[in-house]
């Protein structure tokens, strides 16, 4: 006894056409010949969704059934008999009612609705540009070459007149049936386009581009870092069919320095000074980015002491807030060579004699 149409979609007999197109279009993406290959059960289910869809699809036939039943559709009757049918019987049978260009490219991804031929805006380009550490704190201006496509001017971008692809009649795809498998693929004349160029264009022999090298000027704001990005705008590749140009993106690289050490905003510099300034206390020069300055570090100075100089980092890309520079003392201690002086600073070794070390050693003990 054949199977209800209405259970072999999963709907019920009150179901609405968008329910039922709903439920065909879920049951169709399971069981699709192409994607089960040489899975009988599945072709012959697919057959059998696409029997029923056929009828519950058609408001005259859908009422034929709910009159007659299976009745409705034997040769004998008013219908039609699906035993057998093949893709070229289902098409021709329901003509406009059941439009399986619809049905499958909705399904797969394709359609007239969402062919290739829609505006598409052109790839954006990134480059890599080598920044030294002084125009990441002040900025710069560049003038940097770029290779690139753009809409070929002598047809608009069109790569000559644009004509309906008779092969597809514009839909951009093709439909073919083997036995009981049907497929959908990408119309081979026009590529997808639904569109064929006639009388092409010899400037840019039809592809709508020329590849041009234009010299853009690039301004660097300050506070850029490593792998910072630049956005110009328009300065990409050429869209398609229509589409806008893509954008220039310039990644910054910037150069380590000799001097200056950066970390996020902040700069770190190293000062050398001798035990006599570190342990006396002095007024010392400073380098930053911004030229030399004069501070002070008080008596007592420790090694790898930091002392810090406000807003004289580098300014944020974002807030433009600069960062600071941290000064890290280095201690420098000479080498005695004046047996005097030798004397001289071991009479200071007792006084200023601080036996660290072996405090260290007792709390060490276990």
């Amino acid at each position: 006894m054949p199977q209800d149409y209405y259970a072999i979609l999963g709907v019920s007999k009150t179901a609405t056409e968008d329910e039922i197109k709903k439920a065909y279009r879920k049951l169709a993406r399971k069981y699709h010949p192409d994607v089960n290959p040489g899975d009988k059960s599945a072709e012959d289910k697919f057959k059998e969704i696409s029997e029923a869809y056929g009828v519950l699809s058609d408001a005259e036939k859908r009422k034929q059934y709910d009159s007659l039943g299976h009745d409705a559709f034997k040769n004998g009757g008013h219908g039609y008999d699906f035993s057998g049918a093949n893709f070229e019987d289902i098409k021709n049978h329901f003509g406009g009612g059941f439009d399986m260009n619809d049905i499958f490219g909705n399904m797969f991804g394709g359609g007239r609705r969402s062919r290739s031929d829609a505006p598409v805006q052109g790839e954006d380009i990134n480059l890599t540009v080598q920044i030294p550490f002084k125009d990441a704190v002040f900025g710069n201006e560049y003038e940097i070459s770029v290779n690139h496509t753009e809409k070929c001017a002598s047809c608009n971008g069109k790569g000559g007149d644009r004509i309906t692809c008779p092969t597809c009649n514009g839909s951009g795809q093709s439909m073919s049936q083997k036995g009981g498998m049907f497929s959908i693929s990408t119309c081979s004349t026009c590529k997808g386009h639904g569109q064929i160029s006639k009388n092409v264009c010899s400037a840019c022999k039809g592809s709508g581009y020329k590849n041009i090298q234009e010299k853009i000027k690039v301004r660097i704001p300050k506070g850029v870092d490593k792998n910072s990005k630049i956005r110009v705008a328009g300065k990409g590749n050429a869209g398609r069919n229509g589409g806008p140009q893509g954008d220039l993106y310039i990644i910054t690289n910037v150069q380590d320095h000799d001097v200056f050490e950066r970390k996020g905003n902040n700069i770190y510099v190293n000062v050398e000074v001798d035990m006599f300034e570190a342990a006396l206390g002095a007024k010392i020069n400073v380098p930053t980015p911004y030229g030399t300055i004069s501070m002070n570090i008080p008596a007592g100075t420790q090694p790898g002491q930091t002392f810090r100089v406000k807003n004289k980092g580098i300014p944020s890309l974002k807030s433009g807030v600069t960062g600071d520079l941290y000064v890290v003392i280095k201690v420098r201690v000479p080498q005695i060579a004046v047996e005097g002086d030798r004397k001289s600073l071991t009479d200071m070794q007792h006084r200023y004699s601080d036996d660290a070390r072996q405090r260290l050693i007792d709390k060490a003990r276990l």
